[in-house]
């Protein structure tokens, strides 16, 4: 695959799903592992003309080169930015080499805080604990991927934040939990904090195998908040548009 050749407007964009993080192994053999909820994800919005391959980054692959693919999505993980896994410093440079070349990079989660990290923001372990349950991510200045919305809801579950957004990033989602909770620069990144991803099911799953060290009454309220809809499909067609659109903005340039 030729990664300088303009992607035509109809064309189907093959996309790396990173795969930085496993399903809890208490629940792993009820849920689809992460690559395949961003496939479920996708195929709800209806974003058929995306080719997803997973890239087992947690295993210590990665692609041979950045052209190998049109974009990349970095999966959540339990991983921190900070943690001594010898794939974290290898994924950074590569998410930096991608930047650098101009390929569409998407995170969620851990993915937003190593992308952000990487690319000279700050990722730290959270004072107040857990952010837990269905967010309003408040919503400013979002840009033409986006629909003119003043809120999303997204289902959230970390301890991590983003406490600095890279310099030339622009902020564009916050939650009462999380300021830092969605930022976007130029038209080659996209990252958020919340999981479109995650079905109310899985989450709550998740937190019941950690309810002691996430904290009983916080695990309790959050579970309360999955009974309200949460917006992951729309934000499935947002991340499938903010693809799309990059690649069409090469063609016209």
């Amino acid at each position: 695959q030729d990664g300088n050749r303009p992607v035509p407007e109809d064309a189907t964009m093959h996309i790396a799903i990173m795969e930085t993080g496993r399903i809890n192994e208490a629940i792993a053999d009820q849920f689809d592992r992460y690559p395949e909820m961003f496939r479920t994800m996708f195929e709800r919005a209806g974003a058929t003309d995306l080719e997803l391959s997973t890239i087992a980054v947690v295993d210590g692959e990665l692609p041979a080169h950045v052209d190998d693919f049109d974009g990349y999505l970095v999966t959540g993980s339990a991983a921190g930015v900070y943690d001594d896994f010898d794939w974290i410093a290898p994924l950074m440079e590569f998410l930096r080499s991608a930047h650098a070349a101009d390929k569409p990079l998407v995170g969620v989660c851990f993915g937003h805080q190593v992308i952000a990290h990487a690319l000279g923001g700050r990722t730290e372990k959270w004072h107040d604990g857990w952010g837990l349950g269905v967010y309003d991510v408040t919503l400013d200045g979002a840009p033409s991927w986006m629909p003119p919305k003043d809120s999303v809801r997204l289902i959230h579950i970390h301890q991590d934040q983003v406490v600095a957004v890279p310099q030339d990033a622009t902020l564009i989602g916050s939650t009462s939990f999380c300021t830092n909770a969605m930022f976007h620069m130029g038209d080659n990144v996209f990252c958020m904090q919340g999981h479109p991803e995650f079905t109310p099911d899985y989450t709550a799953a998740l937190m019941e195998t950690r309810r002691d060290g996430m904290g009983e009454d916080r695990v309790d309220h959050a579970l309360h908040t999955l009974k309200e809809d949460h917006e992951g499909v729309d934000i499935a067609g947002w991340i499938a548009t903010f693809f799309r659109q990059h690649a069409q903005n090469r063609v016209a340039a």
